[in-house]
């Protein structure tokens, strides 16, 4: 345990230690003194309860579950409540080998589910936690999964393992890190697809079979999905072949500053070099993105596509990122203009591709330092009638 989680697992039990010792006395009011508001309820798993999802089911919004060391394995959902989740000792929540869905993909008629799951308004925040699979073969299954219009604070949490047995056909293994928010065919309760918002501060993902990071939301809902995703590492690596991405940021706005992400590689049939004919992996992907996102200071690595801008004109402010020996590009921008700032890339095929091969595409370079391809440091690409074209400044 490091010297934080052991800080934190002081304090809780201290802390709880000074609430048992305060609910043993019996004091009368102080004459003159003004009332105060009632302490918001602690509840233990498992001193007070035998799982996360009975103290979580107990708990009136505003209570705090503070959960000690071990493994529970359950699925937790937290609806329509605020609560601060806890995790003493890092404790650790286990995919069951069967689960309870949720909903529908409705292109691929696969269940979708979650281990943690923050529904209907919610208001969490979870710390202190770790969260592992294997999941099971068939649904698509995230992690920790917000949804609803729900807001969820996750901060040093650790996802592992978010994937199916290597036995599981490639066609039925789904899984994915942390998922704010839904795309609209996946179908929960009626609605096509869902919005989420909140921050992901300092957590670890790694193996996982689709993406590290998921950020979606039906196309033109106002508010949209809004994430902070900083300072958190995404490893990918999965067993079954699949076009991975380490944050995946669709139909949302995000602010993705400071994370580590590394080995997003494209291992499915279809996969392969030219991102006009081909599938190419990306460590961080923005597609169909709306405007107000902004990708600043990150460093990826080991990807076929460090920073993948795609079908999501000007969506995204592309700043102060380093890009280490990402295999085919260090930045792509496909299908929609769009524009780098003062990124440093290193090694790959290309720097920075500009392509067009849906509409008409330009790529405004300022200021990047592009060193050690193999290829060419800046590259356009384009066929169906349809021009790429790549505007270098040196600021």
């Amino acid at each position: 345990m490091n010297r934080s989680a052991r800080a934190r697992t002081r304090c809780v039990l201290a802390c709880l230690a000074v609430l048992a010792a305060l609910g043993a006395m019996t004091l009368g009011p102080v004459a003159g003194a003004a009332t105060a508001a009632p302490a918001s309820p602690t509840l233990l798993v498992l001193r007070d309860f035998p799982t996360i999802q009975a103290a979580v089911d107990a708990a009136a919004s505003g209570s705090t579950v503070v959960v000690q060391g071990g493994t529970y394995t359950e699925q937790v959902v937290v609806s329509g409540k605020d609560l601060e989740l806890v995790g003493a000792d890092a404790p650790t929540v286990k995919a069951p080998a069967t689960l309870t869905t949720f909903g529908t993909n409705t292109r691929t008629g696969q269940p979708v589910g979650a281990v943690v799951r923050v529904a209907h308004g919610a208001h969490v925040r979870m710390v202190g936690f770790t969260v592992s699979g294997p999941i099971p073969c068939g649904p698509e299954v995230g992690g920790i999964t917000a949804l609803q219009a729900a807001t969820l604070d996750l901060a040093d949490v650790r996802v592992t393992d978010m994937q199916p047995p290597p036995s599981c056909p490639a066609d039925q293994a789904g899984g994915r890190g942390v998922v704010y928010g839904l795309p609209p065919f996946v179908q929960v309760e009626g609605a096509e697809g869902s919005t989420a918002f909140g921050r992901v501060s300092g957590v670890r993902i790694a193996r996982y079979q689709f993406d590290g990071i998921n950020l979606a939301g039906p196309p033109g809902v106002v508010p949209p999905t809004r994430v902070t995703v900083l300072d958190s590492e995404i490893t990918g690596g999965a067993q079954i072949p699949v076009e991975q991405f380490g944050i995946a940021i669709g139909e949302a706005v995000a602010t993705v500053t400071g994370n580590t992400v590394a080995d997003s590689v494209c291992t499915a049939p279809g996969c392969g070099p030219d991102p006009i004919n081909d599938l190419q992996s990306g460590g961080i992907f923005a597609g169909f993105t709306p405007a107000g996102t902004s990708i600043t200071g990150n460093h990826v690595s080991g990807a076929d596509i460090g920073i993948y801008q795609f079908a999501a004109p000007n969506c995204c402010r592309i700043t102060a990122n380093v890009l280490t020996d990402n295999r085919l590009f260090g930045v792509a921008i496909q299908d929609g203009d769009g524009a780098t700032h003062h990124n440093v890339i290193t090694g790959g095929q290309v720097g920075i591709g500009v392509i067009a091969d849906a509409v008409d595409t330009t790529g405004t370079l300022h200021g990047d330092v592009i060193s050690r391809t193999t290829v060419a440091p800046v590259r356009e690409l384009q066929c169906c009638g349809f021009r790429a074209t790549a505007v270098v400044k040196p600021d």
